[in-house]
């Protein structure tokens, strides 16, 4: 069968068109509404466990800032006492020295010889003393060479022939640069 319409093209065209039940409508726009409520929800959600998250994140920040200053205090401390430590070390070193050194003096003292002082002054000592003879004076200074850690330069600052008891001696005079 053949089927002619007489209608003009401007409501033919109306009539072509498909209606769209109000069901459909309704229902595209509660699902609509549903995912846009739902992603409102999940954003809601988030953005409160991520507050909670930085709640927890500052508390870890102030506790580890106490940390961080206790570590500091402890650095501070322990270079203080790493100076202290070195200093005791450094006078217990040095404490042994003028014991040792005036043992090597009485060591190197030859027979024929006897001290009248010893001083130090900046940096230098002094001996002074009477010898027999100019053989004692020079055993005496080349036995003070071999003090050498404690002792350098070793020199001979007068020997003259003086009378002691009525004998002739040597009274000399000897200094040296103390090391360290």
């Amino acid at each position: 069968m053949i089927r002619i319409n007489l209608l003009p093209r401007e409501e033919r065209r109306r009539k072509s068109r498909v209606a769209i039940p109000q069901t459909t409508i309704i229902s595209a726009v509660v699902l609509a509404a549903a995912v846009l409520g739902g992603g409102w929800y999940w954003i809601k959600m988030d953005v409160v466990r991520l507050r909670e998250e930085i709640v927890v994140v500052q508390g870890e920040i102030a506790r580890n800032k106490e940390v961080v200053k206790l570590i500091e205090q402890y650095a501070r401390d322990k270079k203080l006492l790493h100076e202290r430590l070195i200093l005791v070390q450094r006078l217990a070193g040095a404490k042994n020295t003028p014991v040792l050194l005036l043992d090597g003096i009485n060591q190197a003292l030859p027979e024929g010889g006897w001290l009248t002082g010893i001083n130090k002054a900046s940096g230098k000592l002094i001996i002074q003393g009477y010898a027999s003879s100019h053989f004692v004076v020079a055993e005496l200074m080349l036995s003070l060479q071999r003090l050498k850690p404690m002792v350098d330069n070793v020199e001979l600052k007068f020997s003259e022939l003086e009378l002691y008891e009525g004998k002739p001696v040597e009274r000399f005079e000897i200094s040296a640069a103390l090391s360290g």
